[in-house]
């Protein structure tokens, strides 16, 4: 690229072209030193530079400050210099203002940019705030341009913009745009922006901004919730200063893709509150067709990205560092009046919130931090639902709160989720429905480590959410646990070395299923349900029925033995479960001494659930087959819980032929189902005599 100018001129307009030479179309002119920039661009007819001693060429549109007596020393305001190039832009119908190396004071602010310009900063060139004030606006104070049709086709690249926050301590704005369409910022950095933004998107279609860094923010007047981009809609001059009209137009298509916000180590700086994210809101304006992608995040005070009332919106392959928040989704908050008011309306138009939909999350990592809220957070309201999600391939290490929070959210399904250790409950839920958690690990949680929580939500009555896949490792208080709700499902999940139950159901939680999950453990109860669930079911746990099952022989005694033993888990009975067990034995003797079987809950000692009449046995009798077989259920389950069996008693043991006899149990037992109880199949013999023999050879419980 070369710089083409007649005989000691050096400061004249720059022609660029695609194979970087001056089109010299005649004459002997000079050519000056030449300059590297970006982009390239073909000429065209038009702008010709003619010189005295014949030489001529072509500058494709294409102006520089120096033009128009910038300096470029940091000194001198080349604000003017500056202006009079964009204009020059402006009435040629369009072109390039390119601005080479070189220390830029703008002591007279705004710069404004119009229609069909590229503003291309060299490296090395910065621009330098000298005056309080928006740095670079697209447009004047009195124009009039609704909805997109004001000034577009506009891009901005290259280069350092130095809002110097520290010395201008009042309020202010880098680069603002509105009611633009066809915008493109790229390849530069912002740095030190006071109070403001460091880019507003507002009222803007089809923008991308792409590779900027904004490193540096103060705080000039207790704004702790500021965003270095902030798409925002044009609600009213509060909101949009720069000009009008106020018709709460949104933005629509943003691609944000390679930007960095951090420290810039200017002293009396800090990184950005926020990186990416709107804190205004219309009734039924959503910003929406948004896509974040490729972006690091570091050292942000709140949420890095807070994607309010965002719709239709893809956040990928995005990096959190030490920020107090990832990401938040938010729809309309019904608790800000202003919000639920249009541009210009006298009040409210709306009661509530809005449901928003259309949210993809995927290849997110947040490390460190958390102090404000979790690596992605969405939250909706009663009356606006967040809806139609997708959140992937999250993870969060060594964060204060949650990996993932979830309040008021439908339509959704969270998967390959990584936590670990998380300063709350790993994955954490309220009032949502409809939804799947799959393929999802915690290791190290300050409190569960996931929950779903529908109480006093209208996902009480219908919750429909599954837990499929997942592991849960190191927490505080419990596995998995469910409040409320109903027609969920925990599936194939492994809940092991944790604080608490593996897996919680409690308050008034209907039609759970908790199946072929395995845990191990855990300081309380594997699996547990309280009182007040109802329609609940498991099968296929680990820590289901049957839990050990032993066999053994009576011999030589009197006293009653245990035979066969079959342990039904410490709060494996809901309401209403019933068991079928079966235990078959043998018996031999030498003599005719009776021979008692019995059946109880508890051990040896416990309730008796059916006692058999003794049984004279045959003389002489050798391996004689004997058979009990019953149902047991569980009436009431509880630490004072009711019990009622019935059993079958068919043997030959004092013929050859099958004999039955059957009992029941009078009324009910007491046993406490929240604690481990021992079924057992019990023998006592009348005498006691080396060939007597009553042994249970198998046996098998299983829940109904």
């Amino acid at each position: 690229m070369a710089r083409c100018g007649c005989a000691g001129d050096m400061a004249t307009t720059a022609v660029l072209s695609e194979d970087s030479e001056c089109i010299a179309l005649a004459g002997n002119g000079s050519i000056a030193s030449p300059l590297v920039a970006a982009p390239i661009i073909s000429p065209r007819p038009g702008n010709l530079i003619s010189c005295d001693d014949g030489l001529y060429a072509s500058n494709g549109g294409t102006w520089t400050p120096q033009d128009f007596g910038a300096a470029g020393n940091g000194v001198a305001d080349d604000a003017p210099a500056l202006q009079l190039a964009l204009n020059a832009a402006l009435a040629a119908g369009g072109g390039t203002v390119y601005v080479p190396a070189g220390i830029y004071r703008l002591a007279t602010l705004p710069l404004r940019i119009y229609r069909r310009t590229r503003l291309a900063l060299t490296p090395g060139a910065t621009m330098r705030r000298g005056v309080r004030g928006t740095m670079l606006l697209n447009g004047d104070a009195g124009q009039n341009f609704p909805g997109y049709s004001g000034h577009g086709d506009i891009v901005i690249e290259g280069g350092t913009w130095d809002a110097r926050g520290t010395q201008f301590a009042e309020p202010s704005m880098c680069i603002s745009i509105g009611h633009a369409e066809n915008v493109l910022i790229r390849d530069l950095t912002i740095k030190d922006v006071g109070g403001y933004h460091g880019i507003e998107i507002n009222s803007t279609r089809h923008c991308v901004i792409r590779n900027v860094r904004g490193l540096g923010y103060v705080d000039t007047d207790g704004r702790d919730f500021s965003e270095f981009i902030q798409p925002d809609l044009a609600k009213g001059s509060a909101y949009f200063g720069g000009f009008g009209p106020y018709d709460d137009t949104p933005v629509i298509d943003l691609l944000v893709e390679g930007c960095v916000t951090g420290a810039s180590g200017t002293p009396g700086t800090t990184a950005w509150p926020r990186g990416i994210g709107s804190h205004s809101a219309s009734p039924s304006r959503p910003h929406r067709d948004i896509r974040v992608r490729d972006c690091a995040f570091q050292g942000c005070s709140q949420f890095a990205i807070g994607a309010y009332t965002w719709e239709s919106v893809v956040i990928s392959g995005v990096q959190f560092r030490d920020c107090g928040g990832g990401i938040r989704f938010r729809t309309l908050d019904s608790s800000i009046t202003s919000h639920r008011t249009p541009a210009g309306g006298s009040g409210p138009t709306i009661t509530g919130s809005q449901p928003f939909a259309g949210l993809v999350v995927d290849n997110v990592t947040m490390t460190g931090g958390g102090s404000y809220g979790a690596a992605v957070e969405l939250v909706g309201e009663e009356t606006g639902y967040v809806q139609d999600v997708t959140v992937g391939r999250v993870t969060a290490r060594n964060v204060g709160q949650q990996a993932v929070r979830m309040e008021y959210v439908e339509d959704y399904v969270a998967s390959d989720i990584v936590a670990h250790t998380t300063g709350a409950t790993s994955i954490s839920t309220l009032g949502t429905r409809r939804g799947r958690f799959a393929d999802c690990h915690v290791n190290g949680s300050g409190g569960a480590g996931i929950t779903v929580d529908s109480r006093s939500t209208p996902a009480a009555t219908g919750t429909d959410v599954q837990i499929v896949d997942c592991t849960v490792t190191g927490t505080a208080a419990n596995g998995v646990h469910i409040w409320d709700g109903a027609d969920l499902l925990v599936d194939s999940c492994e809940l092991y070395a944790l604080n608490g139950y593996g897996v919680q159901v409690s308050t008034n939680t209907a039609r759970i299923l908790v199946r072929d999950t395995r845990t191990s453990a855990t300081t309380s109860t594997p699996i547990n349900f309280t009182s007040t669930v109802t329609g609940a079911h498991r099968e296929g746990n680990s820590a289901d029925a049957p839990g050990t099952i032993t066999t053994a022989t009576a011999a030589n005694t009197t006293t009653e033995t245990v035979v066969a033993s079959l342990l039904i888990p410490a709060a494996d009975a809901l309401p209403g479960t019933s068991y079928r067990f079966s235990v078959h034995g043998q018996a031999s003797t030498t003599g005719t001494p009776t021979l008692t079987i019995r059946v109880r809950l508890g051990g040896p000692t416990g309730a008796v659930l059916s006692a058999f009449s003794a049984v004279t046995t045959s003389s002489g009798i050798s391996g004689r087959g004997w058979s009990v077989n019953g149902a047991l259920h569980a009436i009431a389950p509880g630490s004072s819980g009711t019990w009622a069996a019935s059993a079958q008693l068919i043997h030959r043991l004092a013929a050859t032929t099958g004999q039955t006899l059957q009992d029941v149990t009078d009324g009910t037992v007491t046993r406490d189902s929240t604690a481990d109880q021992a079924l057992v199949v019990t023998a006592q013999w009348s005498a006691a005599s080396a060939s007597n023999t009553a042994q249970a050879l198998a046996s098998s419980l299983n829940r109904v």
